[in-house]
């Protein structure tokens, strides 16, 4: 009796444990390379189950009659304290099928561990205790294993449910417009979504969808006969992913926005960075259709060997240099309080336009937008109505009006130029005005982490009144470089919610002046938790 209930207290915290550790799995996409390494570097161990096991290692010694009981009661108690995943932080787990697949099998595979346990302990307590921390910190590599094991199968379901989305598309053929870069694809996307929805029926997959799956899942849920264009953001981990997606989901046009250091961990050098985001180039030109490349946030050495050996693929810039006949000239781009004008220079004919939105970063984007729908057909007046009507894409450099601040969301960049931009924005809009950055830094910028931390740490403190730096062990260099300018109040905090509420007791007593607070970036748990079970 006494092992069955042992067994049963173990199985109980486990599968609570698992489910804990299957929310950062799920944030770092099924990958268990880099979920082990989460794993290790945010120190995550369990804490407080496991000294409870310490302190009964001398009770198990003296009355090792009882040390069963104690297990089972601490075990229980301590299932009572663990959190619920699914409802708590930033980007609770989301219980999917390949996510609740996940969970059981852990849970299947512990089940011989748990097993040998629950007749070891009575048998031979001390052994038993010290076998059973080792286990509690182990725990979450049932999840690794759980996915090696699963992986076969996996691979399967996503092969079959990627075909019916490759066969629904090539059934409905809609034109597809792909959109690759190392960052600004999102809002180009949705950019030109405006153009496009404007002109004819087009799909516009939500947020930053941008893998295989995601986008087969759109396409087998929502792509419908009308759709006549379906627009495919593509990202891309590592040199490849592009290639792939592009033979599922064939391009007829494209838009490469930017080879720069986001993911730059991730792939080593900005070349891969280039050759994974220029597999669309090639796949849309093997198709003869239309090409646009933003050069001006893309290293002269990577684009002009590209563009001199296909010399169709048109050019976006603000510098006239590079422009040939048939390219795109941006020719203004002044940023205003009320947003941007920009003015675009294209066979002779200037398009001038202003939209609400804000942001340096945004200009080539919107013009990349215009050029790639103007080389779809669509006519220049079309193009221009609908960005003159633009609302910000959600956390990029969106303003709002809460509770007396003017609140710029940024939230979603992690980029130098992004963040650069957003510095400048918040510059801008908060003149003569108390103007607040809170930022968690960036992430896989690789070699350049350090360096491009200590620049913009001396440009937030030169353009910002106060930094506040979220988790700040992990840009060392932006928080010394902000303080060594001394034209700012630095403040560290350990998380984005204790960020909010120094927001509060702080910048909303400073509303009668006016206070203007910049969210520049906000990164999943597993940048900046503090792993306390």
């Amino acid at each position: 009796m006494e092992s069955l209930l042992l067994a049963a207290a173990m199985a109980y915290f486990a599968m609570l444990r698992l489910q804990t550790y299957l929310q950062y799995f799920q944030q770092e996409e099924y990958d268990y390379a880099r979920f082990l390494n989460w794993w290790w570097q945010a120190r995550a161990f369990d804490r407080w189950a496991t000294v409870g096991l310490l302190v009964m290692l001398p009770f198990a010694y003296l009355q090792p009659g009882a040390t069963g009981l104690m297990v089972i009661v601490w075990l229980y108690w301590r299932s009572r304290k663990e959190p619920d995943p699914t409802q708590g932080g930033k980007k609770p787990l989301v219980l999917t099928p390949r996510a609740t697949q996940l969970w059981w099998w852990a849970g299947l595979l512990s089940i011989p561990n748990i097993t040998v346990l629950a007749l070891l302990l009575p048998a031979m307590p001390l052994v038993g205790l010290l076998w059973l921390i080792v286990s509690l910190q182990g725990i979450h590599l049932g999840l690794a294993m759980a996915e090696m094991v699963l992986a076969p199968w996996q691979a399967i379901v996503n092969r079959r449910y990627q075909a019916e989305a490759t066969a629904t598309l090539a059934r409905l053929s809609p034109t597809v417009v792909s959109i690759s870069g190392a960052f600004g694809k999102t809002s180009t996307k949705y950019f030109l979504h405006a153009i496009l929805s404007a002109h004819t029926p087009t799909l516009l997959p939500p947020g930053s969808t941008n893998t295989a799956l995601g986008l087969a899942r759109v396409i087998r849920e929502r792509l419908q006969p009308h759709h006549q264009y379906f627009l495919a953001e593509m990202g891309a981990y590592r040199v490849g992913s592009i290639a792939n997606l592009c033979k599922l989901f064939p391009p007829d046009a494209c838009a490469t926005t930017a080879i720069g250091p986001a993911h730059l961990e991730r792939f080593g050098s900005l070349a891969n960075v280039a050759a994974a985001e220029f597999e669309v180039v090639h796949a849309t030109l093997a198709r003869g259709g239309p090409v646009v490349l933003s050069i001006d946030c893309i290293p002269t050495e990577l684009w002009q060997p590209l563009v001199a050996a296909h010399p169709t693929i048109k050019l976006v810039s603000a510098n006239k240099d590079f422009i040939r006949d048939g390219d795109y000239y941006l020719k203004q781009a002044t940023a205003t309080v009320q947003g941007l004008q920009l003015a675009i220079e294209h066979r002779g004919q200037l398009s001038a336009f202003a939209t609400p939105l804000h942001g340096a970063t945004m200009a080539p984007n919107l013009a990349t937008a215009f050029a790639l729908a103007t080389e779809l057909g669509i006519p220049k007046a079309t193009s221009l109505l609908a960005l003159k009507g633009l609302k910000p894409v959600p956390h990029r450099l969106a303003v709002r009006q809460e509770g007396g601040l003017t609140v710029i969301d940024d939230s979603y960049n992690s980029n130098p130029a992004g963040f650069e931009a957003a510095l400048e924005t918040l510059a801008l809009l908060g003149k003569d005005q108390r103007k607040i950055l809170i930022t968690p830094g960036m992430v896989e910028l690789g070699p350049l982490h350090e360096a491009e931390h200590a620049r913009l740490g001396t440009l937030a403190a030169q353009l910002a009144d106060d930094v506040v730096v979220v988790a700040p062990q992990r840009i060392p260099t932006f928080v010394q470089a902000a303080r060594a300018t001394g034209q700012a109040a630095v403040t560290t905090v350990a998380s984005f919610s204790a960020a909010q509420r120094w927001m509060q007791q702080h910048a909303k007593a400073s509303t009668h002046g006016g206070a203007v607070v910049l969210l520049e970036n906000d990164l999943p748990e597993r940048y900046e938790a503090r792993w306390a079970l």
